[in-house]
């Protein structure tokens, strides 16, 4: 397995107000701090796929050999519902704006264009309250009682995504599809679209603080589980954070292998290990990095995470004998 940084975090998108790089000055930190490879985020002011014409693809690309550094994925964050009205089409511009994203990667010289299924914002749908069981999308009606709303959101993804998938494969890329609420709100979720769409360019991305349960065998169990179809992964930790009498009241993202990190590293990429995974590991910061004396980070934070979560990975990956980067 190789250590990947993925660019999201130097979008500004996370930190202070002018705390973001180009494109190619977050590639270029990659290489500094010593990373394998680099995830471009397809998503402005990064890696938006109008952005980079031709020249500026051209030039990318061998700013990566330049560095030394292996292509890594194209990581998009996409929606694939259908909206509250006949006339918007979000569904139709999530398709046209993945597949500009399938043809970058193709042009860059990657394999891989990570998607989600649907994605509303902090892991729970804003009307989740207002049904029964599964996954509600409308308040309370005889198609909330039966499910018809969550299943229709299902099946407006599953189309998509079947679609691009199918275009993928024409291009020679592998669609990683991350286990992600809103729709693949587990990893039974993700293993039975996979399933039902049937298209073999379609794999997993499967990332470790989004498992259901973080109990070594669990995790053991659910690696195992996706031997063959695994083409990605995340490294950030989350850990929970916890309201007076211990109820869960949010989520923090902190450095694998630091103090607050919860999350069985050593037991998770040993088993990617054992499955045969050899992709990227890529290191993300993804939500509101605050530091202390209550204000956002800066570039600078970002890289120091990146840097605390490249020392400890490289590490338990050689611990078991794992990795098979090119750095020091």
């Amino acid at each position: 397995m190789k250590l990947s940084l993925d660019t999201i975090g130097y979008g500004g998108y996370f930190t202070a107000a002018g705390q973001q790089l180009p494109l190619e000055d977050a590639i270029r930190r990659a290489a500094k701090l010593g990373y394998d490879a680099a995830c471009i985020y397809a998503h402005r002011p990064l890696g938006f796929p109008i952005d980079l014409d031709s020249s500026r693809r051209r030039r990318i690309k061998d700013l990566y050999g330049e560095l030394d550094l292996d292509m890594g994925a194209v990581v998009c964050c996409t929606n694939f519902l259908e909206a509250n009205h006949v006339l918007v089409y979000p569904r139709e511009k999530e398709i046209l704006y993945v597949r500009a994203c399938i043809d970058m990667a193709r042009d860059l010289g990657s394999t891989i264009v990570r998607i989600l299924a649907a994605f509303y914002g902090y892991f729970q749908n804003p009307m989740a309250g207002q049904g029964y069981g599964l996954s509600s999308f409308e308040s309370r009606s005889r198609r909330v009682s039966r499910g018809e709303d969550w299943l229709e959101a299902w099946h407006q993804a599953r189309e998509a995504i079947a679609e691009l998938a199918r275009y993928a494969q024409d291009q020679g890329i592998t669609l990683a599809l991350q286990t992600h609420p809103e729709i693949t709100v587990n990893n039974d979720d993700t293993l039975a679209l996979l399933e039902e769409i049937g298209v073999p360019s379609l794999k997993i991305g499967l990332d470790l603080p989004l498992l259901e349960s973080i109990e070594p065998g669990f995790v053991r169990k659910t690696v195992h589980r996706m031997k063959g179809l695994m083409a990605y992964s995340h490294t950030i930790s989350l850990r929970k954070t916890l309201t007076v009498g211990g109820a869960v009241i949010g989520w923090e993202e902190v450095t694998p292998g630091s103090e607050l990190d919860p999350l069985p590293w050593e037991v998770f990429l040993q088993a990617c290990h054992e499955i045969g995974y050899d992709g990227l590991l890529s290191a993300e910061q993804c939500s509101p990095i605050i530091v202390k004396g209550h204000r956002l980070g800066t570039t600078e934070t970002v890289d120091e995470r990146y840097v605390e979560s490249l020392a400890y990975l490289k590490g338990v990956l050689r611990k078991i004998g794992a990795y098979t980067g090119r750095r020091i």
